[in-house]
Order: C-alpha cells, then sequence, then structure tokens
C-alpha cells in the first residue's frame, strides 16, 4: 500500500467519528432525545434548533484524535417580547440539563454548556434570531459573545462550499485533507481554532489531478509552513520524494509524514 492509500484509509475510517450507520444513528438518537428533552421542559420559550459545526460536514474526528471534538446543538429562544443576556439563557438550559444528566455537565465553560454522553462532547449554545424586515431577507442569528453580550453568526455558513469544492475535486480529497489538517492540529496542541483553520482550507484554491498525500502537503504548507517542526518535516518528506539525481524513498517520506501524524501506520 502506498503512502496515499494509507492517508487516504486513515483519513476516511480512522479520523471519522461517525464511521457506519450505527455510529450516525446514536448520535443523531441523542441529540434528538435532547431537544425533545429541552422543549417540553422549556417549552414556547425555544424557536428552533440548529445543529450545526463538524458534524454536520462531517469532518468531526473521534475524541481519541482529538480531545476537543464536539457535537453542536444551538438552541434558539424566542426573544420577540424580550431579549436577556446570554447568561440567563444559559442558565436555563443548565438547569434542566443538569437535571438529567447531573453526573454529565460541565460548569467550566460558560457561555456554553459541555455534555458529555457515551464519549461524546454536546456543545450547547444559546442563541436568539431576528426575523427578516422583508421576506427576501434571511433571519439574523446571535450567539455569546465575551463579557456576556451577543454576536451575530451564520449557522453552517461553510458547508455547502466544502461540499461544492470537495465534488468538484473528487475522491473525498478535501475532506480527507481537512481530517488530516484537524487530526495535525490536534496533536500540535491546537495553534489554530478548529472552524477557523477548516474555513481557511476551504478558501484555498485547488487544482485538479491531486491525490489526498499531495492536497494534504500542500494545504499543510500554505496554513502552517511557517511553523519551524511542520517546515521541517515538509523539507525532507520532499527531499525523500526524489529527483534525477536520486530515487524516493518512501519509507523515509512515511516516517517523516509521522511525526505530523503520530497516529498514522
Amino acid at each position: 500500500m502506498n503512502i496515499n492509500s494509507k492517508l487516504v484509509t486513515f483519513a476516511q475510517e480512522e479520523l471519522v467519528l461517525t464511521r457506519n450507520d450505527i455510529e450516525r444513528n446514536n448520535i443523531n438518537k441523542s441529540l434528538c432525545y435532547l431537544e425533545t428533552m429541552l422543549k417540553n421542559k422549556l417549552g414556547s420559550d425555544i424557536k428552533e434548533f440548529i445543529r450545526f459545526g463538524s458534524f454536520t460536514r462531517n469532518t468531526i474526528l473521534p475524541r481519541k484524535y482529538d480531545s476537543q471534538s464536539d457535537v453542536d446543538l444551538m438552541v434558539v429562544f424566542n426573544a420577540k417580547q424580550q431579549k436577556y443576556t446570554p447568561g440567563t439563557y444559559r442558565r436555563r438550559l443548565s438547569d434542566v440539563v443538569s437535571a438529567t444528566y447531573p453526573n454529565s455537565i460541565s460548569k467550566k465553560d460558560f457561555p456554553v454548556i459541555k455534555l458529555e454522553l457515551h464519549h461524546i462532547m454536546f456543545d450547547i449554545v444559546p442563541a436568539y434570531c431576528e426575523e427578516p424586515f422583508w421576506l427576501c431577507n434571511s433571519r439574523s442569528y446571535y450567539i455569546p459573545s465575551k463579557n456576556d453580550s451577543w454576536q451575530s453568526t451564520i449557522p453552517n455558513d461553510i458547508n455547502k462550499e466544502l461540499s461544492d469544492k470537495n465534488q468538484q475535486c473528487g475522491n473525498n480529497i478535501i475532506r480527507n485533507t481537512i481530517r488530516l489538517c484537524k487530526y495535525w492540529n490536534a496533536s500540535a496542541g491546537y495553534p489554530f481554532e478548529s472552524y477557523l483553520m477548516e474555513k481557511q482550507i476551504i478558501d484555498l484554491s485547488f487544482w485538479s489531478n491531486c491525490n489526498t498525500y499531495e492536497r494534504f502537503l500542500k494545504t499543510l504548507e500554505d496554513i502552517a509552513g511557517d511553523r519551524v517542526s511542520v517546515r521541517r518535516a515538509l523539507e525532507y518528506i520532499q527531499r525523500y520524494k526524489g529527483n534525477i539525481f536520486t530515487l524516493p524513498n518512501e519509507q523515509k517520506q512515511f516516517e517523516w509524514l509521522q511525526k505530523l501524524l503520530p497516529g498514522l501506520k
């Protein structure tokens, strides 16, 4: 098996949280129960639920490879009559979730609520939305920012762009590359915020006739090539690819690739 095949297998089997329908169905069942429980307790205070983040893009990693991996759920409150602070909405959510899962909730992650179930972490985010002034406009959503205030957001804003570019490039190369870069990021101590890194990767220019191996190396060079450890590994990998004077050495390439992706076998 060549290096590209090993990377593809690693990205599409090891680095996928929902590797099969049973796994994905279990997460969806937990999400559905969480939504039902919150709706039953808070009733008309809740306007809607929005699932967002890497879980909806299928770029979420197992926690074995990313300790910060989580499934994001936005709980949109009705704020038509009166809008409260993020802290107020969080307390409402926390009271309900704590009563249902007394031993599974973290209270340290204001303003979101972290809930761990069966080795799956959920990030529950309070939010509110404003209806458009005109029929042609879309809703404006707001989530907590620092100092217990609000900031605007666009839920799942990069999902379609990722899907389009992944299809355009073919062979699931872009999604594979994102998973590999996210694993590198976690292994390197999270120098980049995960969502912003995904967005940066999606915004890069892509060329045809590349494979996962070449795409990963070029992408890592683009986003983190100024980091000494990354630059050194990429230089040695390139050296061992060979040239008109020397033959390629896949074993040495693979050894340096493992320094970037230590779980790669």
